[in-house]
Order: structure tokens, then C-alpha cells, then sequence
């Protein structure tokens, strides 16, 4: 599956890239604290959606999806 990532995501993960072997946002988070631990603080707080859509932790991955991680923003 590909993984997109948003923002200060996107510094610490890279922008896109591939993940196999992960069946739903538990098993993504805990990856991505794999692939780059700096994630640990940021992760509960982001909201994740597949294709044009946001999903919940009861979501089961297919395999080909593309997933969006976008971390919480602010702005004025």
C-alpha cells in the first residue's frame, strides 16, 4: 500500500512511500514508530483516510490502497 503523509509528517516519514504487511491503523502506527519513533507524540492526534475518505480504527486494508496521514494543523 502506499502512504502519503502531511506537514511536519511528511519531515520526519518522507512524503510518500510503501508499507506491506499492514492490515489496519494499529498495525500503521505502530510502522511508523518503527520507521521514525520522533512520530510517537504526533500519531494519536492525526486522522487517517483512504482514497477520499477518512476511516476509523476498525478499518481493514486491502493491500493496494493509497492511505492519507494528516496530522491535526492550525492556522490564522
Amino acid at each position: 500500500m502506499k502512504i502519503k503523509t502531511f506537514a511536519v509528517l511528511k519531515e520526519h516519514l518522507g512524503e510518500e512511500f510503501e508499507m506491506q504487511s499492514v492490515v489496519n491503523i494499529e498495525q500503521l502506527k505502530q510502522a511508523l514508530l518503527h520507521r521514525n519513533p520522533k512520530v510517537a507524540a504526533l500519531l494519536p492526534s492525526c486522522r487517517f483516510a483512504v482514497e477520499q475518505a477518512f476511516i476509523n480504527k476498525e478499518t481493514v486494508f486491502q493491500g493496494n490502497e493509497t492511505i492519507y496521514i494528516i496530522p491535526p494543523s492550525s492556522g490564522g
